[in-house]
């Protein structure tokens, strides 16, 4: 019999697999296409640790329940981002704005890797059941990567949101007039 303690680790030990992947995702995208990053941001509540890796800062809270990567002001503006400091961000599609729609899904698709990775992972390990820490971990981490790949879905302040603005703003900026 388990206690309470140990889901709650393998738990959080799978939402940590997913939320890395994310980050990384975007992260990898961002600099393949010429974006800077200007920071990291790796779970919510009291910091675990806060410093920077090169000229990149990171923050990890406790919680691995939200992530976020910054770019760099002049970067993030240069590819079609507008007033982000207010908080309320909008889009605008220039000849740099090809690059946007391609860090925001590289989270959501590293999600789907990690879950192709992690079901052969699981596989390759002779497909171990619920109840022990290999298994548990694992289905736990697969879970963890089918929501974070979920958070395509255009819907509440996630990534889908962000390529839905992407798509939008291409539409009406390529859009013949109709005068």
């Amino acid at each position: 019999m388990h206690s309470i303690g140990e889901p709650v680790l393998v738990a959080l030990a799978g939402s940590w697999i997913a939320l890395l992947f994310h980050e990384v995702g975007h992260t990898a995208a961002a600099r393949l296409v010429g974006v800077r990053i200007w920071g990291i941001r790796l779970g919510t509540g009291p910091i675990i640790w806060r410093g920077t890796v090169g000229n990149c800062r990171i923050r990890v809270g406790l919680f691995p329940l939200i992530g976020a990567v910054h770019l760099l002001d002049e970067d993030a503006s240069a590819i079609g981002y507008r007033d982000i400091a207010a908080g309320s961000w909008r889009f605008e599609w220039g000849p740099e704005a090809w690059r946007a729609p391609i860090i925001s899904a590289a989270g959501g698709l590293s999600n789907l890797a990690a879950l192709l990775l992690l079901t052969l992972a699981w596989d390759l390990a002779g497909r171990p059941a619920f109840g022990t820490l290999t298994g548990d971990l694992l289905l736990a981490a697969m879970a963890c990567n089918c929501a974070g790949y979920l958070n395509l879905l255009p819907c509440f302040r996630s990534d889908g949101i962000h390529l839905l603005a992407h798509f939008r703003a291409a539409r009406s900026r390529l859009q013949p007039s109709a005068t």
